[in-house]
């Protein structure tokens, strides 16, 4: 048994903060490709190189061994084996002395749990409000003033400062999740009702029913979110009213209120395209987090010119079939080239001949005729050509040096 009731506990603060550097955007150098485009580069090195340029998601933390992390509107908050991250200034981390499995945060509070104890943390005190007991060997979360954790139908409540426990019982039917509506913390039953806390009797009472017909439901910072059944479209319930995206096959974050469908992101306002998605994943109004295994990275959700150089690069051989090129380009896409106009394809025909085709000044030449572009050349010298080749959101330059 803990008796850790009340009181806050000072700990060692981590001073290095390098979580801080999500709150206030720290820009990417900028790098246009219109830059790049005024000279050729004097540059040997660059000019046997292959350039790009590709507009992509500013990546702005990195970290690993990450047990969890979650996202509200105030803060993030990173878990590792012996430490707690913050986005706050005056609290960017502090050392544990335990290890914990998860954290659920709302507002600047946060509770760390395992399966014996809950952890509860304020990042503006910058301390632990005390270390209790568990409850129920279940779920846990953290909402004003209250800790709920709840394990098939059976329910506790407790108050998040002093440890003191107000409720625990059975509520007679499955409980999927556990939030907090109008002020009060709340219980949704997998028959769709909601039981409200009542202090004054101090128990779970009906209070109403959520729209049913969900796949799976979620809680965070005063909303229920998550994926319908019907072409599991991603929903949001706020305030009473229900949004739902026009995307499919969505998957909702347990960490934040947004969900995932392929690689698009959907938020309760905005929607993101071509994400870099590996993991689990959660998201606020300016970054997207994505945890693999345990390793974590955190992107601004703006997307950014950065330049890339690969000294290892091969221009395509191409083959004819029919009337049509073929070859493999940069991005590592095949491409169908009939009478200049591009497409990409799955791969290239077994009867598609290589003989008399070459690739010379961005065009390609069937014995001696032209019967393909590739590249545009854009500028040159004495020295070299500079040949720009565009493929979805990614620019290419490639040089013929002449000395």
């Amino acid at each position: 048994m803990f008796f850790l009731y009340g009181c806050a506990e000072k700990q060692k603060i981590i001073t290095n903060g390098q979580l801080l550097q999500v709150v206030s955007p720290v820009k990417a150098e900028p790098s246009n490709p219109k830059d790049f485009e005024t000279k050729i580069p004097d540059s040997s090195m660059i000019r046997n190189s292959l350039i790009s340029f590709s507009k992509t998601y500013q990546r702005v933390y990195s970290d690993s061994d990450v047990i969890s992390f979650a996202a509200g509107k105030d803060m993030i908050a990173v878990l590792k084996p012996d430490e707690i991250g913050f986005t706050v200034a005056s609290c960017p981390g502090l050392y544990l002395k335990e290890k914990y499995d998860n954290v659920r945060v709302y507002g600047y509070e946060a509770v760390i749990y395992n399966g014996s104890r809950v952890d509860v943390y304020s990042a503006k005190e910058c301390a632990s409000f005390g270390i209790f007991p568990r409850l129920l060997n279940g779920n846990v979360e953290i909402v004003p003033n209250y800790i709920i954790e709840w394990a098939g139908s059976q329910a506790a409540l407790r108050n998040a400062y002093t440890g003191e426990e107000l409720y625990k019982g059975d509520t007679g039917i499955n409980i999927v999740s556990a939030g907090y509506v109008k002020g009060v913390p709340v219980l949704l039953q997998d028959n769709g009702y909601l039981l409200s806390y009542d202090k004054n009797i101090k128990a779970f009472v009906l209070s109403g029913q959520m729209p049913s017909g969900y796949n799976e439901i979620y809680h965070s910072e005063g909303r229920f979110y998550g994926t319908l059944k019907d072409e599991k479209k991603f929903f949001v319930l706020d305030n009473d009213t229900i949004k739902i995206s026009d995307e499919t096959n969505c998957t909702a974050s347990p960490a934040s209120v947004s969900g995932l469908c392929g690689t698009t992101l959907i938020t309760d306002s905005e929607i993101y395209r071509d994400m870099p998605v590996k993991g689990q994943f959660a998201s606020t109004s300016t970054t997207f987090m994505t945890l693999d295994k345990a390793n974590l990275n955190i992107y601004y959700l703006e997307t950014v010119w950065q330049r890339f150089l690969s000294m290892s690069y091969k221009l395509p051989n191409a083959c004819r079939a029919g009337n049509a090129l073929y070859y493999k380009s940069f991005s590592g896409n095949i491409y169908k080239n009939v009478n200049g106009k591009e497409s990409v394809v799955s791969s290239i025909p077994k009867n598609c001949l290589s003989k008399n085709i070459v690739l010379n000044y961005g065009e390609f030449y069937c014995s001696g005729k032209k019967c393909g572009k590739f590249a545009a050349p854009i500028k040159n010298n004495s020295d070299a050509v500079m040949y720009r080749r565009i493929e979805d959101n990614t620019i290419y330059y490639y040089f013929d040096n002449l000395k």
